[in-house]
Parts: C-alpha cells; sequence; structure tokens
C-alpha cells in the first residue's frame, strides 16, 4: 500500500491517466464484438401427410354376377375405380379366394377372362387367360380426383367335339367358380 501511495503523491496525473487508459481499453474490448446482424423468422410451418382412398363402384358387391353361361358365350361386368384421395396411386387387382363347385372339373380353369380399362374410345386390354391363371395386374396410374372405368368379359369357350357342339363341356354343366377380386392402391 506504501508503494501505491508513493507513486500517488509523485505522479497523481499519471496514475490518473493510466486507470483511465485501462478503463478505456477494457470498454472497447467488451463494446468490439458487435458486428450487424439481422433476423427474420418462419413461423406456424405445418406439414401434412398425404391422403390415398379409393372408391369402388361395385364395393362390396360383385363386378361379373352372371348365371346361365352356356359354351361360347359370354358375361360381362363392369367397375369404375376412383381415387378420392389428394396424392396419385398406382393401382393394382388382385384375385383372392377362388372356389369351384367341381375340384375334378375346375371351371376356373376353363373360363376365360380379359379385362380391359375402357375409360377412352380407345379400349386398352390388362388381362387374357383363364380365372384361375391370373395373377396380380397393374391397373395403371389414377390421379388424385381422377377414376377410370375396366370391363371384365367371361368367356366360357366351346370345345365342341366331332359327333356334337357342346359334348367336350358337359363336364361343366350345373358347375360355378366364384373369386374376389381385390384392388389396392399405392401413393406415387
Amino acid at each position: 500500500m506504501q508503494r501505491v501511495t508513493a507513486l500517488w503523491q509523485a505522479s497523481p496525473n499519471k496514475i490518473v491517466g493510466a486507470l483511465f487508459a485501462l478503463a478505456l481499453a477494457a470498454m472497447m474490448a467488451v463494446a468490439s464484438g458487435a458486428s450487424f446482424t439481422s433476423t427474420s423468422a418462419n413461423v406456424g410451418n405445418i406439414v401434412t401427410a398425404g391422403n390415398l382412398s379409393h372408391s369402388n363402384s361395385k364395393a362390396p358387391g360383385m363386378i361379373l354376377d352372371v348365371d346361365g353361361l352356356l359354351p361360347g358365350d359370354d358375361g360381362v361386368g363392369t367397375v369404375t375405380i376412383g381415387n378420392n384421395g389428394d396424392v396419385d396411386g398406382e393401382f393394382t387387382l388382385s384375385k383372392d379366394n377362388i372356389v369351384d363347385s367341381d375340384s375334378a372339373n375346375p371351371l376356373s380353369e376353363n373360363l376365360e377372362l380379359t379385362i380391359e380399362d375402357v375409360s377412352t374410345s380407345t379400349p386398352v386390354e390388362i388381362y387374357e387367360g383363364t380365372i384361375a391363371d391370373m395373377t396380380e395386374q397393374d391397373m395403371g396410374d389414377i390421379a388424385a380426383g381422377g377414376s377410370r372405368d375396366y370391363k371384365f368379359t367371361v368367356h366360357f369357350p366351346d370345345t365342341g367335339t366331332p359327333s356334337g357342339p357342346n359334348s367336350g363341356d358337359n363336364v361343366y354343366k350345373g358347375d360355378n367358380v366364384k373369386v374376389d377380386f381385390l384392388w389396392e392402391s399405392v401413393a406415387e
């Protein structure tokens, strides 16, 4: 403490000047951290998941309800599938729960099924083959809010023989086949 007193008495202006210089340097060090700044906000951000749902003009009923089909005849059914969602969807069709009344001579292995997209003036064939052989089918894309029309034609081939026009088909008399058609849609 005696040194500070001695310095003070010898040169009070120098001590005040030195303290002032230290105080000024401290203020400049604190104040020199300032820089230009700018801020903005994006408030209320919302993310909503898309919605994909479809309609089926025949659900839960049948597309094909054919009774008394004879060899050489056709049965026809149509269905409209719509995309009620707000996103585009890829649609597929598969068969399920196929049941033949006669397992020894399955009608499903004889009946020919043709499925066509008839949404435009030029039908587009999607499947042609037996009901039994049908696998999952790509039914095309349907845009949000759109729909497509499909035509299902079942044909009973007339296999006739030289001894009579329908004799080879007698094994199917009175038989029936039941099948479920399952539609699935997946967002693109």
